[in-house]
């Protein structure tokens, strides 16, 4: 019957988006985890290799690719690994040069912030209240 299809379509179209939700939260933690680990053996984190881990972590279908954007910044937006203070409430993260002492006496540190956003369609377009689900992602890791 119509209804029943209606109803596990929509049934489907939820577990889905589910999936592509945790799915692009272990993708940014995998960035994160992938630019600590770099750091720490001595490498240099670039935008574009984050941005290729993230990518691949997704496990998308062909052709997927192009829905997920991926951005990979420093404290203030610069491009890529930057210095930066995280201090007060909040917290709030100010952009430091490293080394340097932050305001509430501790050591800056270099940071990336690492942003996914997914745009999935589902499988039952026509019968969603939106035609696009946007989910979003991000996290910011202290590099030393």
């Amino acid at each position: 019957t119509p209804l029943l299809v209606i109803m596990l379509g929509g049934a489907a179209d939820y577990g889905l988006a589910q999936f592509y939700r945790t799915n692009l939260a272990n993708a940014v933690a995998a960035g994160c985890e992938y630019a600590y680990l770099l750091t720490q053996a001595g490498g240099t984190v670039t935008a574009a290799n984050v941005q290729t881990v993230v990518t691949n972590a997704m496990f998308l279908p062909a052709g997927a690719s192009a829905n997920l954007t991926v951005a990979v910044t420093g404290p203030g937006g610069n491009p890529g690994p930057s210095g930066g203070c995280v201090t007060g409430p909040g917290p709030s993260m100010t952009r430091a040069n490293v080394p340097s002492t932050c305001s509430d006496g501790s050591a800056a540190g270099t940071y990336v912030i690492i942003s996914a956003t997914y745009a999935t369609t589902g499988l039952m377009n026509g019968f969603r209240s939106s035609a696009t689900n946007t989910m979003n992602e991000s996290a910011t890791v202290r590099l030393n």
